[in-house]
């Protein structure tokens, strides 16, 4: 059964009107969304940062649901994050067509989520092999440690680390060209711990190929049960996971409608090493949303700059737009670096008011660079090279969301910092559930709550309707937590845990006590103020005339990718060459005449000078711009102090 059975579904005006209003009767569709929206043909849509493409992809998709007439066919949304499911989580959640949408038999989730429900989990199970944890830097950690002193010593000779602790490419190779004992003993304990259940998020994916390429039915199933797939931040998909999905879903468009929401542009993955370039989003022909309803055309117009797709992004003009903010450039001499940041702080100061700074204190006021983590103390030469250079106390690590904390009390903190930075309660929710399943799983001393997919899911599996709700509710009274834990609380939190273990049959034990003691939080105080506790990597300005403060908060480009701020501050960083030295020429609207483009500092910029609904500054040594860079950059609108 091919897409002809969608022909008799058509998304009409009335459908429109009846989403604008599901969504609260804020929202009005212009005639380019509501074209995306109709759309039924395998096309992908360009959509520039703050475009509303991912409400544009809510609202089809609710549309969809309601008029969805199978009951064992779906949906399929796929993306890199969770994005697209808070986002009908939280405009749908309540509605009885929000609840169709996640529910069978429709699939909203990330591209390594959908692999491993649809392909590799039921293929490994079938096979005899046991499932316990599905996480890279888990299993790489565990693997790391079960290699003798010696050979880890050996290893780290050559500079290699944890991540070599995995296959890469195929099963049954690693990222390790000689030959010999050494990695022979690699690659036992990597097949032992797989004997035992232990995955990475990178050797799924490459199961899911070999299922794929052994069973070509596998491809006809998932195209007959999923004859409609979006695939949401289409231009993260990496090459190898654009093999999987022409695998799993076809190239010729006869069975499924493919279409991909995203911004090429922004095309920049995991990390800053990987390769950006995959040439697979957006296909000829694409829709384009180019108007950003993020900020106004006077940050459009700089972004544009650094641009590598043919079309122009438009600005909207915004409660900031008449108010002369100055997106600017400080220009310092290296011996000044640690100035720019109390620099950025006056200058955010001046433009915003104490009551605008508290009203956009969930999206806040960022600094960032493209390389964050300090490796070893910085050569002269490369100097300024990471964030840490312009701000000693910077620890990477501490910024990293994929650290595993070691006692409960630290998942619900993290919970707690992830839901002030982004004020979204599903990602608190998360934390606190990885957590209660390091509880749950002690309690019972096995794996009975496993490390597959999103934590909430899991815990619901094994309860009952009746039970889920009751559980549901202790979520969200452990939830109602969004500060500082005193010892107090946490001995009303404890009691509720209790409760969630005795759900669960689980029982405590030694482990669990140890696993969830309350422990002190080390808090950072600033002398000028002893009232201001600052949490890792956020700087706290403070006027020394007003007293007024500013919190910024430190990061990687990729840690802010599709996030919005108040305001940004993009730092000079150093890998392989200076970032923005090797980019000044696009900064300056003069971009060189040639058809090679250094694609991953532009991405990784263009990213970092769209964040901001209302300030962009960026900052970089005066001596690698001279004077008519100066007046270039001036002219395409940039305002210049000098530190």
């Amino acid at each position: 059964m091919g897409i002809e059975r969608l022909t008799n579904i058509e998304i009409t005006d009335e459908d429109i009107l009846w989403i604008e209003e599901i969504m609260g009767g804020k929202i009005h569709f212009d005639s380019d969304r509501i074209e995306i929206i109709k759309s039924m043909d395998s096309v992908d849509v360009q959509a520039f940062p703050g475009s509303g493409k991912t409400t544009i992809l809510v609202a089809k998709l609710a549309i969809l649901a309601r008029k969805w007439p199978y009951q064992n066919a779906g949906i399929c949304v796929l993306s890199h994050t969770n994005v697209a499911r808070e986002e009908i989580e939280d405009r749908l959640g309540n509605t009885e067509i929000g609840r169709k949408l996640l529910s069978y038999p429709h699939f909203i989730g990330t591209v390594h989520s959908f692999f491993d429900t649809y392909v590799t989990l039921p293929w490994l199970k079938s096979n005899g092999y046991n499932i316990n944890i599905i996480d890279s830097e888990y299993v790489q950690s565990l693997r790391w440690n079960r290699l003798s002193y010696n050979t880890r010593s050996y290893l780290k000779r050559y500079f290699k680390k944890e991540t070599i602790c995995e296959y890469k490419n195929t099963i049954g190779t690693i990222d390790w060209n000689k030959n010999g004992t050494t990695k022979e003993y690699l690659l036992s304990v990597i097949e032992q711990t797989q004997k035992e259940g232990y995955y990475t998020f990178g050797e799924m994916l490459l199961y899911a190929k070999k299922v794929l390429d052994d069973w070509n039915e596998i491809s006809n199933a998932v195209q007959s049960r999923f004859p409609v797939l979006f695939i949401d931040e289409a231009q993260d998909t990496d090459t190898f996971q654009w093999e999987l999905l022409n695998r799993a879903f076809g190239t010729d468009d006869v069975k499924s409608i493919r279409q991909g929401f995203g911004d090429s542009n922004q095309a920049i993955y995991g990390n800053i090493y990987l390769d950006d370039v995959s040439g697979n989003f957006p296909r000829q022909g694409a829709l384009v949303l180019n108007e950003s309803r993020r900020f106004d055309s006077s940050i459009a117009s700089l972004a544009n700059t650094v641009a590598l797709s043919k079309s122009q992004m438009n600005g909207t003009d915004n409660v900031f737009t008449q108010r002369g903010i100055k997106n600017t450039i400080f220009l310092f001499k290296k011996e000044n670096a640690h100035q720019v940041i109390d620099r950025f702080g006056q200058l955010i100061l001046e433009f915003f008011t104490d009551e605008e700074l508290l009203m956009y204190e969930n999206e806040g006021v960022h600094v960032v660079g493209m390389v964050h983590d300090k490796q070893k103390e910085t050569e002269e030469k490369h100097f300024p090279k990471g964030i840490y250079d312009y701000w000693g106390a910077y620890e990477a690590k501490k910024s990293n969301k994929r650290s595993v904390p070691k006692d409960l009390i630290a998942y619900f903190r993290s919970g707690i910092d992830e839901f002030r930075r982004f004020g979204e309660k599903s990602v608190q929710i998360e934390w606190i559930c990885k957590g209660l399943r390091q509880v749950v799983n002690k309690g019972k001393g096995f794996n009975f709550i496993p490390a597959i997919g999103n934590p909430l899911n899991s815990f619901m599996k094994p309860l009952q309707d009746n039970q889920k709700s009751y559980f549901k509710m202790m979520l969200m009274e452990l939830a109602d937590y969004q500060s500082f834990i005193s010892c107090d609380e946490w001995k009303e939190i404890n009691g509720i845990i209790v409760k969630i273990m005795d759900l669960f049959g689980a029982t405590s034990n030694e482990k669990v006590k140890n696993f969830c003691k309350w422990s002190k939080v080390q808090e950072t105080l600033i002398e000028s103020n002893e009232n201001i506790k600052a949490t890792p990597n956020h700087y706290i300005y403070v006027d020394e005339k007003t007293n007024r403060i500013v919190d910024m908060e430190f990061g990687s480009i990729h840690s802010v990718k599709g996030r919005t701020h108040l305001a940004t501050l993009v730092l000079e960083t150093y890998m392989n060459s200076h970032n923005m030295k090797s980019i000044l020429r696009y900064l300056c609207g003069k971009p060189p005449k040639t058809n090679k483009h250094p694609e991953k500092k532009l991405k990784c910029q263009y990213v970092a000078m769209t964040r901001a609904r209302a300030l962009v500054c960026l900052a970089i040594p005066i001596d690698f711009v001279n004077e008519t860079a100066q007046k270039q950059l001036q002219q395409a609108g940039w305002n210049i102090q000098m530190i």
